[in-house]
C-alpha cells in the first residue's frame, strides 16, 4: 500500500541522515534515531477523525482520506523505524564482527591430554606464553606445542607447523589438523590470538596486528634448538595473517591458506550487500554512510584502517610455496577472494577447492594433499612419517569417537 507519489525522503529521514553523516567523523552512530512514540503520535494525529460538526458526506470523505493518509503515515513511520533500527544495530554488529566477535571460552582440559600416543610414537603438549606489545601495552599470547617426547624424537630438531585460527575462535581449532600434521613428522604450535580465547586483549584486527603476534611467536620458536623449519597454516583470519606475515619473512618454508579474504574493505561491502539481497532495504547512500562510520569506528577503537588489511596488495611480493584452499559453498568469504589471491601470488602455488562452507570440516583428500605439501616444503625425512589412516581424528581418540571440533559445530 502507501502513496506511490511519496518518493522523496521525509524531512525527518533527511535530518537523521545528515546527523548520521556528521557522526561519521566521530566514528560512531550516536545521532538520535526516530523514536517509536514520535512515529506513533504522528501517525495517530494524521489518522484522527475530522470534527463531528461537518456534514455526513464530507465526514465520510474525510474519514476515508484520513484513514488512507494515516495508513500511509504508519507505513512510512514503520519503514523509517525499521531502516534506522537496521542502520544502528547492523552497524554495531558489523563493527563487533570485525574487532570484537564473541570470544571463544574453554577450559584447559579441552586442549586434550598432556601426553598421548599416536601410531606407537609418544607425544606431549607443552603450554607456554609469548609476550607481545599492542599499542604500547604488554600482552601475553597463550600457546600450545604438540611434539614427540625426547625419547621418541626422530631428530633433535623437527619442523614446526604454526596453526592460525579464525576470528571468534581459539587454539582448539588446531585439533582439526593435529593428527594430519603430527603424522608427517612435524610438530604443531597453536596460539590464541590477542583478543581471543585465553590470551590477553579485547580486540582482534583480522590480521593487521596478528601478523606481529606471529612474528613474536616465530622468533620464540627460532630460539629453540628443537625447531628447524617453520610453516604456517591459517584459516579465515588466520589465513590472512599468514599472508600478511609472509612477504616480510621469506624464511617461512610454506603456507596453507584456507579461506582468506582478498581485501577487508571489500569483504565488509559484500556483507552489507548480502544483507540487501536478503531483503533489507538499505538505501545506497545509507550504505556508504554506514561503511564510512564503520571504518572510522574501527580505527578509533582498535587503531587500524580497514583499507590496510589487504592481502591482495602483499601476495605479489610473496615467494613462499603456498597451497590455497576455498570452499565452494562459502557465503561469508566467497571463493572469488581466494581465486584473486591465487592469481596474484608470486611464489609456487596450488589451489584446491572443497565441498562445504566456511566452517565445514575439511575432507580427507585435502588433509592428504596438505600432508604431502608439508613433507616437501618443510623438508622432512620420509622415515619420520607415521602411517596413520585416520588423519582427520584427534590423536588420542579412536576412529569411532571422531566428530567435528567444537568450533565447527553449529
Amino acid at each position: 500500500m502507501g502513496n506511490s507519489n511519496a518518493k522523496a525522503p521525509s524531512r525527518q529521514s533527511r535530518t537523521a541522515a545528515a546527523s548520521v553523516a556528521r557522526s561519521a567523523s566521530e566514528g560512531c552512530l550516536e545521532s538520535p534515531l526516530p523514536s517509536s512514540s514520535m512515529a506513533l503520535s504522528s501517525a495517530t494525529r494524521t489518522a484522527s477523525h475530522p470534527p463531528p460538526s461537518r456534514t455526513n458526506h464530507r465526514r465520510e470523505g474525510m474519514v476515508t482520506g484520513g484513514i488512507q493518509r494515516g495508513q500511509e503515515a504508519v507505513e512510512d513511520a514503520n519503514r523509517q523505524l525499521s531502516y534506522w533500527y537496521l542502520v544502528r544495530h547492523g552497524y554495531d554488529q558489523l563493527v563487533n564482527l570485525i574487532i570484537r566477535p564473541p570470544r571463544a571460552k574453554y577450559d584447559v582440559e579441552e586442549l586434550g591430554p598432556t601426553a598421548f600416543e599416536l601410531c606407537g610414537r609418544r607425544f606431549e603438549r607443552t603450554d607456554f606464553q609469548v609476550s607481545v606489545q599492542r599499542r604500547g601495552q604488554p600482552l601475553q599470547l597463550q600457546c600450545s606445542h604438540w611434539h614427540p617426547i625426547a625419547a621418541d624424537r626422530p631428530a633433535a630438531a623437527l619442523p614446526c607447523l604454526i596453526y592460525l585460527h579464525g576470528n571468534s575462535s581459539c587454539r582448539l581449532e588446531a585439533h582439526s589438523i593435529l593428527r594430519c600434521v603430527l603424522s608427517t613428522g612435524a610438530t604443531v604450535v597453536a596460539m590464541d590470538c590477542i583478543g581471543c580465547g585465553a590470551s590477553d586483549g579485547d580486540y582482534i584486527t583480522l590480521g593487521y596486528f596478528e601478523r606481529d603476534d606471529v612474528h613474536a611467536l616465530v622468533e620464540h620458536l627460532r630460539n629453540l634448538d628443537s625447531v628447524s623449519t617453520i610453516g604456517l597454516w591459517g584459516r579465515s583470519m588466520g589465513a590472512v595473517t599468514a599472508l600478511l606475515h609472509a612477504d616480510r619473512d621469506p624464511s617461512i618454508a610454506g603456507l596453507v591458506v584456507d579461506s582468506a579474504f582478498a581485501n577487508l574493505d571489500q569483504l565488509v561491502h559484500e556483507v552489507v550487500e548480502h544483507g540487501r539481497q536478503e531483503g533489507f532495504t538499505i538505501p545506497t547512500l545509507a550504505v556508504k554512510i554506514v561503511l564510512r562510520c564503520i571504518r572510522s569506528s574501527v580505527h578509533k577503537r582498535a587503531q587500524f584502517d580497514l583499507k590496510d588489511v589487504s592481502p591482495i596488495d602483499h601476495v605479489h611480493q610473496s615467494f613462499i610455496p603456498a597451497l590455497f584452499v576455498a570452499a565452494h559453498s562459502d557465503t561469508f568469504i566467497r571463493p572469488h577472494h581466494t581465486e584473486a589471491l591465487f592469481a596474484k601470488y608470486a611464489g609456487d602455488k596450488n589451489l584446491i577447492k572443497v565441498q562445504g562452507d566456511h566452517n565445514s570440516p575439511r575432507p580427507q583428500y585435502l588433509l592428504d594433499s596438505v600432508g604431502i605439501f608439508l613433507q616437501s616444503v618443510l623438508r622432512m625425512d620420509p622415515a619420520w612419517q607415521l602411517h596413520d589412516p585416520f588423519a582427520s581424528a584427534l590423536p588420542w581418540c579412536r576412529q569411532a569417537e571422531v566428530r567435528a571440533p567444537r568450533w565447527m559445530e553449529s
